[in-house]
């Protein structure tokens, strides 16, 4: 059986992602993935059941687990940072400029 050499093809995802409408597909959600993960991290981290963040946040359980749910994408900003509050945390957003294609002539 032959095996490949690491590196010297491009895996599916590569190939999918030369793709500009999948790898923007794609990269929404991740982020969403991400920011549910990190809540629910974040929660974990300071020993809290949701329960206990919604309380702490005037919300309710089911709230809490859709944010921290991957399908969820309609955060709040307000919210976020007060789920993160609850949890000890601090909340930052990063902003980075896109591909020069993307600027303004």
């Amino acid at each position: 059986m032959k095996t490949k050499a690491v590196g010297m093809d491009k895996s599916w995802l590569d190939r999918k992602l030369a793709s500009s409408k999948f790898r923007k597909g794609f990269e929404e959600e991740l982020q969403k993935l991400a920011i549910g993960e990190q809540l629910a991290r974040l929660r974990l981290e300071a020993g809290l059941t949701q329960a206990q963040v919604a309380k702490r946040t005037g919300t309710t359980a089911s709230a809490i687990s859709r944010y921290e749910n991957a399908e969820y994408d309609r955060y709040e900003l307000r919210t976020l940072q007060k789920i993160v509050r609850a949890c000890g945390g601090r909340l930052e957003i990063f902003l980075e400029p896109g591909p020069k294609t993307h600027r303004a002539a």
